[in-house]
């Protein structure tokens, strides 16, 4: 699709890269939603780590109990966030799709009336319309019966705790709504990072637009470090 759609290297490129966040988060997804119905259908964790050849402590902490189970998010949050990230679930289940990611977090951050994340959003033109108008943000294929809870996607418990980490160096006990963002953006290989891409909105622009906001460093927002993706790899 990628040659046939594209003559120039730098587009087939670019596309490419593209192509590869989507399925890599679609990948991830997928995996989610087949280890919670295996978790509902009685499997321990320990056979679930069998299937991936690798430990339960690993695939439970990518895949497990952090999740939308009804609003209960530990970890010290205000209560901004916590309505964040449950709409966030909501807005998930609204598209059908069976897991939540950066890019819910995002849409629920833009919808919000009010908060420094969303003031930030709506200054850079990132609004609800726009998100969903990607097609980052497709409705599923619908026709699947309801989960009790929705698997949180391994980049979007990557910004969470980054998120945390941003609040605790600025020596703040609960971490508010721009600090939720700032771990989203600095995330980047996200979903929410490609559809601000999308938008025309580096991650870049929106940390510079928090740093402001908030009368600090940019560089006090950071940028995490990817992760390298053994969990699926058979062990050795």
């Amino acid at each position: 699709m990628v040659e046939a759609r594209y003559r120039e290297p730098a587009a087939r490129l670019g596309t490419a890269i593209e192509l590869g966040r989507e399925l890599t988060d679609l990948g991830d997804a997928l995996i989610g939603r087949f280890v919670a119905e295996a978790r509902g259908a009685g499997l321990s964790w320990t056979e679930i780590g069998r299937l991936f050849g690798t430990s339960k402590q690993a695939v439970q902490q990518r895949y497990g109990p952090s999740a939308v189970d009804g609003g209960d998010w530990p970890g010290r949050w205000t209560p901004g966030v916590r309505r964040a990230l449950d709409r966030a679930g909501e807005e998930a289940r609204a598209l059908d799709h069976d897991y939540v990611g950066t890019e819910h977090v995002l849409l629920a951050l833009a919808s919000a009336e009010d908060g420094v994340a969303a003031g930030v959003l709506r200054d850079l033109g990132v609004a609800r319309d726009r998100i969903l108008a990607t097609r980052c943000m497709s409705h599923g294929p619908g026709g699947r019966p309801p989960q009790a809870w929705l698997p949180l996607m391994p980049r979007l418990k990557q910004a969470l705790e980054h998120s945390r980490h941003v609040a605790d160096g600025l020596d703040i006990r609960l971490a508010d709504t721009e600090h939720l963002l700032a771990g989203i953006v600095a995330v980047p290989d996200s979903m929410a990072v490609e559809i601000l891409r999308r938008l025309g909105v580096k991650a870049a622009d929106v940390q510079a637009a928090l740093a402001e906001r908030m009368g600090v460093a940019p560089q006090l927002l950071g940028t995490t470090r990817r992760r390298r993706r053994r969990l699926l790899a058979p062990s050795r």
